[in-house]
């Protein structure tokens, strides 16, 4: 990398850990208008947008950072989060199912794959994927219990069955 675009990270980088998000992202873009693939500014941009509540903005620059690491199942999972809460839930589902691509055993995406399911009115198809999510990391057994996105189906008998462990 090159000494004014690492300058432009680290400055970016330290401003993030600041919660200084407006200067983060300027010095992100500066290394962007150096280096416009650059994963690790495109990385600090989208967390800047993030922190700072700016999912709008931060759509279509974690978009670019997942299409050049299609195969990180976070990056597609993190997208599918902001495209629920900026688009729809069709839209996140859709783009969840690019993180099972990346990596079909990735616990995480099998959980939130259940909670869209959920809110789908698919009971059968998010307590399939709970019961994946929960046989590939059995600790998001407590997520599960809390999460807001299961409360239509906690009465379910197979939701009951599926916390209790049996």
């Amino acid at each position: 990398m090159k000494p004014e675009v690492q300058k432009h990270v680290e400055y970016a980088s330290g401003y993030l850990d600041l919660r200084m998000y407006d200067d983060a992202v300027q010095e992100a873009d500066l290394a962007l208008a150096l280096s416009p693939n650059l994963s690790q500014a495109i990385a600090l941009k989208s967390a800047a947008l993030w922190q700072a509540n700016r999912l709008s903005e931060a759509e279509p620059v974690v978009a670019k950072l997942a299409e050049l690491n299609p195969r990180d199942a976070g990056i597609w999972i993190n997208l599918a989060y902001i495209r629920r809460r900026t688009q729809s839930l069709d839209a996140a589902v859709d783009t969840l199912q690019r993180a099972f691509d990346a990596n079909p055993k990735d616990a995480l995406a099998h959980y939130n794959m259940a909670c869209y399911r959920a809110k789908q009115q698919r009971p059968q198809e998010a307590i399939e994927m709970l019961r994946n999510a929960l046989h590939l990391d059995p600790k998001l057994k407590a997520l599960a219990k809390a999460e807001p996105d299961f409360s239509e189906l906690r009465l379910s008998p197979a939701f009951q069955q599926l916390l209790k462990g049996r």
